[in-house]
């Protein structure tokens, strides 16, 4: 019997302590995660209402882009919404010394693949972020 009680207790304090790692997590942020989950809920909650009101980085039909971002593909445009930032925000013309971060951080082919168009994954903008 009480070997039962202090097998209880003990799984009781490892929810507890759980619960405030999550809540921890949750308030800190350490790892900046919110602007990823929120913008999960907000996109998914402008699709519930309406997509006319939702601002597209399309081309026109003069052939000049609607959107601020001059030197963001269509792709990376949309993966840069998806991960709560604004396309326009992002510099179009990054140092030398910015360049070699990136080069350091996600190496030479991937850097040359995504400056030709490809589309970052949300891991390479958390290790990228450090360098801008």
């Amino acid at each position: 019997m009480k070997f039962i009680f202090r097998f209880f207790v003990v799984l009781g304090v490892i929810f507890f302590c759980l619960l405030v790692a999550l809540g921890y997590f949750i308030v800190a942020d350490p790892y900046n995660l919110r602007p990823l989950f929120s913008s999960v809920y907000e996109s998914s909650k402008m699709n519930d209402e309406s997509d006319a009101s939702v601002p597209s980085n399309k081309q026109t039909t003069d052939g000049e882009s609607s959107g601020n971002a001059q030197n963001v593909s269509d792709g990376q445009a949309q993966a840069l919404e998806a991960m709560g930032m604004d396309a326009s925000s992002v510099p179009t013309q990054f140092t030398p010394e910015q360049i070699e971060c990136f080069v350091g951080v996600l190496g030479q082919a991937r850097v040359d693949a995504i400056v030709a168009g490809a589309t970052p994954t949300p891991t390479e903008f958390f290790q990228g972020k450090e360098c801008i």
